[in-house]
């Protein structure tokens, strides 16, 4: 990533700045290394925190916090994630500053009202009940269940209605308390405005004392054994997903696996499931793969949608595919036009200031490497079709897949 700059306050915490000359717009955000595999015995407390935060701080209360920017034209959201939470903001340059504030204001004073945590768990047991009625979303969240049971990676992000019913403002403080703190949150900022301006702002706008901090060690996941369960629902199509563990953010092969995933079952229309499962033999609307690396493991998974009486046909097919890419190499030609399709993809993606804000965020409180995007081309251009078979033959091995699938009645 060029022209980035990284800044550390007295207090610890980072700011990562990226300039974007002759902008109007302002994209900041605080990213803070806890997720949902932090929520210990309560599963959903870190996403009840996120919602949380926008309602209530010492000095203001929910309807000032929404009020704050969209008076100006400005938007604000949050999401959690396994590993990192993410509050984010994006507004003119005239404002920069009030959303900096805001945004500060949220992250270092919220104080959970018990008034509105009643009210939003109301809010979260509603998002529940959303994901359970969409079967693509619900099923890939069971997926994980299964994959990771009996780790912290497992659980709903969301939680369950039961253990969201348990979390009591207190359990927010904690939270907090535990995990909000300079050293374990990087503020990350695209903007016209000079860093040093965002400097000033922050020494004005965050006081958060001299509280200690003790770094979190996260239990790693190491046991995985396949496993396979197909349950009935009342939902109109079969959904199916299978796939294994991988490989974590750091590893050496996370850059091949990416482009193989692509080449596999990615967004072009051309991926080989696309083509074979859906434009071949017409089974599917959508089938895709996909793969999220985590810090001490992965997960890879296939996916798809399709007829009571094509489901069978159409998983085999997805297998056909896998053991394709394990026994035939990639030729010359075909390497080359997927390291093209991956490199145009990259560079299309940094078009979005947004979303470049969000990977700097993520990468610095990850403590991942930021690379430019002539460097990240550099290294897709290295990888071979040798390399590819090989990560094929190790992760798509049929044998290590686990199977999850909804049947319709």
């Amino acid at each position: 990533m060029e022209e980035f700059q990284i800044h550390t306050l007295d207090n610890g915490l980072k700011i990562v700045y990226k300039q974007a000359p002759s902008t109007a717009v302002t994209h900041i955000g605080y990213t803070i290394d806890a997720g949902s595999r932090d929520d210990g015995s309560l599963p959903g407390t870190a996403h009840c925190f996120e919602h949380m935060l926008f309602k209530g701080t010492r000095k203001r209360n929910a309807f000032n916090i929404i009020n704050r920017l969209e008076i100006v034209g400005g938007e604000m959201n949050a999401f959690t994630t396994k590993e990192i939470t993410v509050l984010y903001a994006s507004i003119i340059n005239d404002y920069a500053e009030r959303a900096l504030e805001l945004l500060s204001d949220l992250t270092f004073n919220s104080n959970f009202p018990q008034k509105e945590l009643d009210k939003e768990k109301k809010v979260i047991a509603e998002e529940i009940n959303m994901y359970l009625d969409t079967p693509e979303e619900n099923i890939f969240d069971e997926f994980q269940e299964m994959v990771f049971a009996g780790h912290s990676l497992a659980p709903n992000i969301l939680g369950t209605p039961k253990s969201l019913e348990q979390i009591q403002a207190k359990d927010l403080l904690n939270f907090h308390g535990r995990y909000y703190h300079p050293k374990n949150i990087v503020l990350s900022i695209s903007s016209a405005l000079p860093l040093k301006q965002f400097i000033k702002w922050t020494d004005k706008h965050i006081q958060t004392g001299n509280k200690s901090f003790t770094e979190i060690k996260r239990p790693s996941f190491k046991l995985y054994a396949p496993k396979s369960e197909t349950k009935t629902t009342d939902h109109v199509q079969c959904h199916a997903i299978l796939g294994n563990t991988c490989y974590p953010q750091m590893h050496p092969n996370r850059l091949p696996m990416l482009l193989l995933n692509n080449i596999l079952g990615g967004p072009g229309m051309n991926s080989r499931l696309n083509l074979s499962v859906r434009e071949k033999y017409g089974y599917t609307y959508n089938v895709e793969s996909g793969y999220t690396a985590f810090k001490d493991t992965g997960l890879f998974h296939c996916y798809l949608s399709t007829e009571k009486k094509n489901l069978k046909k159409a998983v085999e097919l997805i297998k056909k595919e896998l053991k394709k890419l394990q026994e035939v190499p990639l030729t010359k030609t075909q390497l080359q036009h997927a390291k093209m399709q991956f490199n145009g993809q990259i560079a299309l993606s940094e078009e979005n200031r947004m979303n470049i804000m969000l990977m700097l965020g993520k990468n610095i409180v990850q403590n991942y490497p930021i690379e430019s995007l002539s460097e990240v081309m550099h290294k897709i251009n290295q990888i071979t079709a040798e390399q590819l078979q090989q990560i094929a033959i190790e992760i798509f091995d049929t044998e290590q897949l686990s199977y999850l699938a909804y049947l319709s009645e």
